[in-house]
């Protein structure tokens, strides 16, 4: 053999694999066994592997955006007492709160339940893992085993998808969030996302579901007991069942024993604790469902939100809701006769004047009955409440409350060269009457002279100044969207009649324009709006107001609606017992019938209408009534409703009058006519008659006496004026109340009062009695007539 060819056979046998694999120099199948070198090298090769994929995964796993679910929080809205909540917007209840608003034994409570070794741990548990990994893999996983952290991070960024894919993404997650955040952030979040029953999402929500109080009181039994339900919140309702839960409670109060949380003298003390029983009551029924629609439709709007962002937003919204006034004005209204006809329907709202905050209305008998808000979203006819807007469109351009204007019905006016033909309500007629005695007795003609002389586009203006909102277009009509105008509010002149569809909010609006003295303010619901658990302020009302009349316009305006209460058709609000100032309203037809007052405190609107298949109609007869009139029901609904409203507020009174604006008052083209002298009375005639046909009284003009300087100054011969008054003193004539009046003018009375006998009629008749009723002391009884007849002009 060569050299060269016994050296390279050596060395073939003298050299070995690196693994040693199989074993040289040893014989039989246990060649074949690893040697120590191949399971050395073998497990630091997958134990390098390990170490490398898990680098990889860690820094290829990034931490997600949160589930939507997971970071929604449900918005609150309360009364205005920024404390008691009315209802909730959410998708889940959910509220979270900071880590020192939840008690100490509930955070114990909770780590003794699900993570003993949570301050220890850095966010994973290698046993729980590898339990789970088993479990999945062998299609047996049962759950449990997960730190606090992982539990945080499978709630609050993925899902509770059972595969391995979701297991490793949890791990990776939890390791960078246990070096992201403090364990008392990581517990904090953890409470505020778990779901404990009752559609609860998070510690402080349950709390206050089960125990009515918040998170950060709950004592040990309360705490170890909702800690019991976190693995199992729907297995039973602890109020019905807490057997369900008692070992488990036992099991976290033995853990926070063995934690060192409590003492066993503490734990011995420790029983099951009481729970509430769930409220099973709809949290929209009554009144409260009304407000939470009203209220969300304004948060939408002035926080520019969608519906998803209030859901989910966990806003704290306080409201300008009194939860007195509410229940007031719930009261009021259900003091109407119950034996209402179909369709009927009540509406009131209350307004704030100085900052235009509701402050109650009455939408329904029941949201969940009927969704439709009456008080905000109905459209009614105004009927005479609507007069006041051409009273102080007259005041600002010249006219004065002794200007006279003719009273008798009916009156055919010159409306720019073309007749109209306009009636008092009930035909009831009068002489020349002052506007001042046009106002309190709501004589149609004598305002659609006004109308005339002024222009009805200044009183379309004084309406929309004052809150009403502007006519609806064609297109708003045509679709139906009508929620943000007016009906019919048309620079007509027969718009002073109340021909205009209006809104009671709108109304109640307007009415508080005049108790703030000519300041309007937006009309609002939402006083505040918070956010998250600091409170954060997002949003705040606007109350500043814009002065819209002269000063001296709105105390004449408030002085002439006084005197509708002192002793016109709205009297019965006398028994306010103080300074009061209004005016009703009933429509042609009986369709509605308002009052709508105010006090230098509050302004409010009432509202009755009947509507059947989507048309109103006639109310008819009612509550002992042939007709329903804005000076019965409605001022008596608004008077119960204010006199519990003001109790215990300051009796204010209205604004001194003082000098009107000196404008060039416009011409009058139907002025009042002369009073005729009456004749004198043949020999042998009882009566001044020629015999055959009596000749109906004439009430001549008046002048209120509420002011000697003013009146001094006034038009015409005052003292005619009184004789005049007396002149007719014995003769009975119907006022535009439909009552029977002493004198038929108020000429002689110091408050401009025309002495009508306001309830002097029997109920549900309309016509005056067969002789004057018996002198009723004030306050009167309310009226079965409000004056305010529109004709043929489908207004009042």
């Amino acid at each position: 053999m060569a050299k060269g060819q016994h050296t390279a056979k050596n060395i073939g046998r003298n050299t070995k694999n690196l693994l040693n694999y199989p074993r040289a120099g040893v014989s039989g199948w246990t060649r074949y066994l690893p040697s120590i070198r191949v399971l050395v090298v073998g497990g630091l090769s997958l134990v390098i592997a390990l170490c490398v994929a898990f680098a990889i995964g860690y820094a290829a796993t990034d931490i997600p955006e949160p589930n939507l679910e997971a970071t929604g929080q449900t918005s609150t809205i309360y009364y205005s007492d920024g404390k008691t909540p009315i209802g909730q917007y959410k998708v889940e209840d959910r509220k979270s709160v900071e880590i020192d608003e939840i008690s100490e034994p509930m955070q114990k409570a909770a780590i003794a339940a699900e993570d003993t070794s949570f301050y220890e741990n850095r966010g994973i548990s290698i046993k729980g893992l590898s339990r789970a990994v088993v479990g999945v893999a062998t299609n047996q996983y049962a759950g449990g085993g997960s730190t606090i952290t992982q539990q945080y991070v499978k709630n609050f960024y993925l899902t509770n998808e059972h595969s391995l894919d979701r297991k490793i993404k949890e791990m990776f997650i939890s390791l960078k969030i246990d070096q992201q955040q403090s364990k008392d952030e990581i517990l904090a979040n953890y409470l505020n996302t778990i779901y404990l029953g009752r559609r609860s999402y998070g510690v402080e929500v349950a709390a206050q579901n089960y125990f009515d109080k918040p998170a950060s009181e709950l004592n040990v039994s309360e705490s170890a007991l909702l800690a019991a339900m976190i693995q199992r919140p729907g297995a039973a309702d602890p109020s019905d069942n807490p057997e369900a839960y008692e070992d488990r409670f036992n099991y976290v109060v033995k853990n926070m024993v063995d934690e060192g949380f409590i003492t066993e003298e503490q734990a011995a003390k420790v029983e099951m604790p009481e729970v509430q029983k769930q409220n099973k009551e709809s949290s929209l029924s009554g009144q409260k469902g009304y407000m939470w629609d009203f209220v969300r439709r304004e948060a939408l709007r002035k926080l520019d939100i969608d519906e998803a962002q209030l859901d989910r937003g966990g806003y704290n919204i306080v409201t300008t809701f009194d939860k007195d006034r509410m229940k007031a004005a719930e009261k009021a209204i259900k003091t109407l006769p119950q034996d209402q006809p179909e369709g009927m329907q009540a509406g009131l709202v209350s307004i704030d004047p100085d900052d235009g905050g509701i402050e109650a209305f009455y939408g329904g008998k029941n949201y969940l009955d009927q969704a439709f808000n009456a008080s905000t979203q109905s459209h009614v006819q105004a009927g005479s409440t609507f007069k006041p807007f051409a009273l102080v469109a007259g005041l600002e351009n010249g006219v004065r409350l002794t200007d006279s204007y003719p009273g008798a019905s009916p009156t055919t006016l010159n409306n720019d060269g073309t007749p109209w033909e306009v009636n008092n309500f009930a035909g009831t007629s009068y002489g020349p009457v002052s506007l001042l005695k046009a106002t309190q007795s709501s004589i149609n003609t004598a305002y659609a002279a006004l109308n005339v002389q002024v222009g009805p586009e200044k009183t379309v203006d004084v309406a929309e100044r004052a809150g009403l909102s502007p006519n609806c277009t064609d297109k708003e009509k045509a679709s139906g969207d009508t929620g943000g105008c007016s009906i019919d509010l048309t620079k007509n002149p027969s718009n002073v009649l109340g021909t205009p569809s209006v809104k009671p909010i709108d109304m109640a609006s307007a009415y508080a324009t005049f108790a703030a003295n000519g300041v309007h303010h937006e009309t609002h619901s939402i006083k505040k709006v918070t956010k998250g658990a600091e409170d954060e302020e997002v949003y705040k009302a606007e109350t500043k107001g814009k002065r819209v009349f002269d000063k001296a316009v709105g105390a004449e305006t408030s002085y002439a609606l006084s005197q509708v209460v002192q002793g016109g058709s709205g009297s019965y609000a006398q028994n306010l017992g103080r300074p009061a100032a209004g005016k009703t309203g009933t429509t042609t037809g009986n369709t509605a019938a308002w009052f709508s007052g105010y006090t230098p405190n509050l302004a409010t609107s009432v509202v009755l209408y009947r509507e059947v298949d989507g048309k109103q109609t006639s109310i008819g007869a009612y509550g002992g009534r042939g007709e329903v009139t804005g000076g019965s029901f409605p001022v008596q609904v608004w008077t119960d409703y204010m006199q519990t409203a003001l109790q215990g507020e300051k009796v204010e009174q209205f604004p001194a009058r003082g000098e009107l604006p000196d404008k060039p008052k416009p011409k009058n083209s139907n002025p009042a006519p002369a009073p005729k002298p009456e004749p004198k009375a043949p020999s042998g005639s009882n009566d001044g008659s020629d015999g055959d046909e009596e000749e109906e009284p004439k009430a001549p003009i008046e002048t209120p006496k509420d002011d000697e300087d003013k009146n001094k100054d006034s038009d015409g011969d005052e003292k005619g004026k009184e004789e005049g008054s007396k002149d007719g003193s014995d003769e009975g004539s119907k006022d535009s109340d439909g009552k029977d009046s002493k004198d038929g003018s108020s000429g002689g009375d110091d408050n401009g009062s025309d002495n009508s006998e306001d309830g002097g009629d029997s109920p549900g008749d309309n016509e005056p009695n067969p002789v004057d009723p018996p002198e009723i002391p004030n306050p009167p009884k309310p009226g079965d007539n409000d004056g305010g007849g529109a004709a043929d002009l489908g207004g009042d």
